[in-house]
């Protein structure tokens, strides 16, 4: 007989549980079952169909129990009626199940153990951080994809990003830590782009602390890299080309914009070889060259004595800028923060367009729209299949896919080609990145533009703080919350709220402001002409 070991002493038997697969047609859930609500998952379903990994607790049903006509079933469910239900609605064979026959007299314990079983202060499932940890360690250990998918019920995108993840170096695990943020494996995912990237990871960890969206932080960094580069290779091309490239118009300087309307027969393009030529690039924002010239007079220009009245700018000189350089920075956030919510709202819009039934309010929405016919639509409706946009967010609808659909996703196909005319109007004219200003002209009015971000918001949108701004009638300071501001950018408290609906206007730019418009101090001014070809 062979000996036994020393810890085999300390174990504690017991002859009143046993395991076993149950068929289903024996088991039932208990008649005493609180709950009320199985919440079968797809995913739940699949991780129960793929393979029953944990047992359910069972008991004999008395033999005194009254039954109904050819009912058949021996045993109760007592700790895990939701795995009772998933598994009869994917029609599998048994459970794995925990005879539990001490329970089996104990009709009061049955009903604790419910609560035992259920209760949220004993059990605490796995952050989305420890689930990819789990799911990276089991593929580490030779578990494929597949099989985790399978096992785990979760989407092959899902598998994909938790590896992902599961990678991230101690830096940037250390600065999720410290986040007080509800992360899910898709956010997790996004961090992977700027693993060990303390300089992004900080901006990411603000703006969560701003109440902004992981997904959001991370557009705005990749929009504002974006610039940063594109400004980079430009700035790099026009000195491999000889130019000078300024940060800065030198004082005494005039754009050559302004000298071929102030000098008759001025040619910009023949300037290059003038030997005060150069280029003023922004150090910040969209990098559009702008042409200038610091010697003027060469070519005719005589600046004038005095300006003709008071307030306007003499044409030639330091023109006043329509707004201080908080202005310029807080102008330049939001063309990065408006692009930035394009994207983040399209990929949301997309998954809306292809839900299976379209929520209550987008029949009456879409009604109301065609009978209106408001501008985006008038110019952009007919046309909005043969967008980008569209397939973006609607590649996947077509007049085959139509004649098959289900009544209840019908509005939702409706309302494609409105969503498509908004979104191509509010971010592909040149004038869209006006939308949210108060001084300037969009391709979309505001008051058209707060009516589809407000359908999208009813509909379970997130807004971002720039988006919110337009919806609000309100003019957007920035992405910082308001307690965060610098006194000079916080909202004039005297100054009474723009009325969501009403037009908003700005007097505070005269009508001819892009004529005096100061590059320097006007991130705008120049936008729309670029430097010289032949430069």
């Amino acid at each position: 007989m062979p000996e036994t070991a020393d810890w085999e002493n300390g174990l504690r038997e017991t002859e009143q549980v046993r395991l076993a697969h149950i068929p289903l047609e024996l088991l039932d859930h208990h008649p005493g079952n609180v709950r009320a609500d199985y919440a079968l998952t797809d995913a739940f379903c699949r991780s129960l169909a793929a393979e029953q990994q944990v047992a359910v607790h069972v008991v004999p049903i008395p033999d005194d129990h009254p039954r109904g006509e050819g009912e058949g079933y021996r045993f109760w469910v007592t700790k895990g009626n939701r795995r009772l239900a998933a598994a009869r609605h994917q029609q599998l064979p048994d459970l794995l199940c925990l005879i539990d026959l001490a329970k089996a007299g104990d009709r009061a314990g049955q009903f604790i153990d419910m609560v035992v079983e259920n209760d949220d202060e004993f059990r605490r499932g796995l952050t989305a951080f420890e689930q990819a940890q789990a799911l990276f360690a089991a593929n580490e250990a030779g578990a494929s994809r597949t099989r985790i998918r399978k096992l785990t019920g979760r989407t092959r995108e899902e598998v994909a990003g938790a590896i992902t993840v599961g990678r991230l170096s101690a830096t940037t695990r250390r600065a999720v830590q410290q986040m007080n943020y509800d992360w899910t494996l898709e956010d997790l995912a996004l961090l992977a782009e700027f693993d060990g990237d303390e300089d992004a990871l900080a901006e990411i960890h603000q703006r969560v602390g701003w109440g902004h969206k992981v997904r959001y932080a991370v557009e705005y960094i990749r929009t504002e890299r974006a610039e940063a580069a594109e400004r980079a290779r430009v700035r790099a091309e026009l000195e491999q080309a000889g130019i000078r490239v300024s940060d800065d118009i030198p004082s005494g300087a005039l754009t050559l914009i302004r000298l071929a309307d102030i000098v008759e027969g001025f040619d910009p393009d023949t300037h290059t070889t003038c030997e005060g030529h150069g280029v003023f690039l922004r150090s910040r924002g969209t990098p559009t060259p702008l042409a200038y010239c610091t010697s003027p007079e060469r070519h005719g220009y005589a600046p004038p004595e005095a300006p003709e009245a008071p307030g306007a700018c003499a044409v030639g000189s330091a023109a006043p800028a329509k707004g201080n350089e908080l202005e310029r920075k807080l102008v330049i956030e939001g063309n990065r923060a408006w692009k930035a919510s394009a994207t983040v709202r399209q990929e949301w819009v997309a998954a809306l367009l292809a839900r299976a039934t379209a929520p209550k309010p987008v029949l009456a929405w879409v009604a109301r729209q065609m009978v209106e016919m408001p501008a985006p639509l008038r110019d952009k409706l007919t046309g909005a299949r043969h967008t980008t946009v569209w397939a973006k967010l609607a590649g996947t609808i077509d007049t085959a896919s139509t004649a098959m659909v289900r009544p209840g996703r019908l509005p939702l196909l409706a309302l494609a080609p409105i969503a498509v005319a908004y979104e191509h109007q509010m971010t592909v004219p040149d004038s869209a990145r006006y939308i949210w200003r108060h001084d300037r002209t969009g391709a979309v009015s505001r008051p058209d533009a707060r009516a589809y971000l407000s359908l999208l918001v009813e509909l379970g949108y997130q807004p971002t703080p720039i988006e919110q701004a337009v919806i609000d009638g309100l003019a957007y300071r920035g992405d910082a919350p308001a307690e965060e501001l610098e006194p000079e950018q916080a909202p004039d408290a005297g100054e009474p709220p723009q009325q969501p609906g009403a037009e908003e206007t700005s007097t505070a730019v005269p009508q001819d402001a892009d004529a005096c418009a100061d590059p320097r101090t006007d991130p705008d001014a120049g936008d729309g002409a670029p430097y010289p070809a032949a430069a």
